[in-house]
């Protein structure tokens, strides 16, 4: 769509932007927000280990699938009705656990705010996309996202653990989660409405999609059949296959093989995080010269390259020196491969096709950390590193691939 679309209401594709952003961040409270919680929540209720991981697992199950079921559901009534409806329940669940109840009601309600969660997360990438769909200005858009993402994940623990600390209860982090029902009003006011258009037009206003040139290959047919959909999936999948086991089993690495202290770790981890936000906000400059599937082609080898060398045997200032490049690509990563799904996404069932991706993204999150950790029954740490870094190399083909499919079709209409 032109950048100088308007949304509902007349407003600038840069405020539908900002209420994305703002939307993705908010939803991340659901775990990293409460995450200084879990302890307190743990001595609240009596839980064993298991009990509390019941916490995380029922929150991020549901995402799974919501992510595809609130693309569909985007496709048919607009992206607004949705987005808007998730946060709502997404806050109100935020507002009943600061009730008293039993630990499964806690559940239940986190259950509901999981399923909610899936379905932001996946639809803010479609809807930036419905603003600018292509090139650097896409890159732009997404990286905003993205960076407003990384300092929600930053700030939110530290709130929470001061609100804590200030003896305010178990469930106080979870007054954070109010903030998505004034989101939800500025959602409803700010996305615009589905307007559908006939068979092989254009759009016309932010939101409004074309409508499937063949109407026979409507729905979940047509994205199946999308130009490298099953290489764009794979994609997706590789860069929680990476940087999850990266986020797990790092520390054990430089904790039990380089010796780093737990503290050092920390601060390594951080600054691996913030060069990754500052990463993400230079990919708008990056697309201007590269695609975005060579840019992710790009971050596939650095990635490869970086796990290799923490696996590098006692040359800790190696390992430190890797994970920062490690926070570089992913940066990179992220931003293009949001903006590669919304360039090749089927005309008119954009948010249905960031649903497919979004739920292959969340079982890569689930799988990845446990296949490395299996593969550690059999390997040492260090060889099933290096034996992921291989995995990387080889999936550049992947994106050799689908790059060439990129190429061949050109950029995507302006909508």
């Amino acid at each position: 769509m032109a950048d100088g679309a308007k949304g509902a209401g007349g407003v600038s594709p840069g405020m539908v932007i900002a209420v994305a952003s703002l939307s993705s961040a908010i939803v991340t409270s659901g775990m990293q927000g409460i995450a200084p919680a879990l302890p307190a929540i743990q001595d609240q209720f009596d839980l064993s280990s298991a009990e509390v991981a019941l916490i995380t697992s029922v929150y991020l199950l549901p995402s799974v699938l919501s992510a595809l079921v609130g693309g569909m559901l985007a496709d048919r009534i607009g992206t607004r009705p949705v987005i808007a409806g998730s946060l709502l329940l997404f806050g109100l669940g935020g507002g009943l656990l600061l009730l008293e109840m039993p630990f499964w009601g806690l559940l239940a309600v986190r259950f509901v705010q999981g399923a909610a969660f899936g379905a932001v997360l996946s639809l803010t990438v479609a809807v930036i996309g419905d603003v600018v769909s292509s090139g650097p200005a896409a890159a732009r858009g997404q990286s905003r996202r993205i960076i407003m993402m990384a300092i929600a994940e930053a700030v939110l623990p530290i709130i929470a653990g001061l609100l804590l600390a200030w003896h305010l209860g178990w469930s106080s982090p979870f007054a954070l989660q109010l903030l998505a029902l004034p989101l939800a009003l500025m959602a409803w006011r700010v996305l615009p409405p589905l307007v559908r258009a006939p068979a092989g037009a254009e759009a016309d206003a932010v939101g409004t999609p074309d409508a499937p040139a063949d109407p026979k290959q409507s729905g979940m047919r047509a994205v199946l059949r999308a130009p490298a959909v099953v290489g764009v999936q794979i994609l997706a999948a590789m860069r929680f296959v990476f940087k999850f086991p990266v986020i797990t089993f790092f520390p054990l690495l430089a904790t039990d093989e380089l010796g780093l202290s737990p503290a050092t770790v920390g601060v390594v981890m951080g600054v691996s995080a913030a060069i990754s936000a500052g990463t993400a906000a230079l990919t708008e400059k990056l697309a201007g010269r590269w695609t975005s599937a060579q840019l992710i082609g790009g971050s596939l080898v650095v990635a490869a390259l970086a796990v290799g060398g923490m696996a590098a045997g006692e040359w800790v200032a190696l390992a430190i020196v890797a994970m920062f490049l490690f926070g570089a690509q992913d940066g990179v990563y992220g931003v293009a491969h949001n903006v590669l799904v919304t360039e090749l996404a089927p005309p008119g069932l954009r948010s249905t096709y960031v649903g497919l991706t979004g739920m292959v993204r969340n079982v890569g999150k689930f799988a990845a950390p446990a296949l490395f950790g299996a593969a550690t029954l059999v390997l040492s740490i260090t060889q099933t590193f290096l034996v992921l870094g291989a995995v990387g190399l080889a999936s550049v083909g992947v994106a050799r691939r689908v790059a060439a499919v990129q190429s061949r079709l050109g950029p995507p209409p302006s909508s």
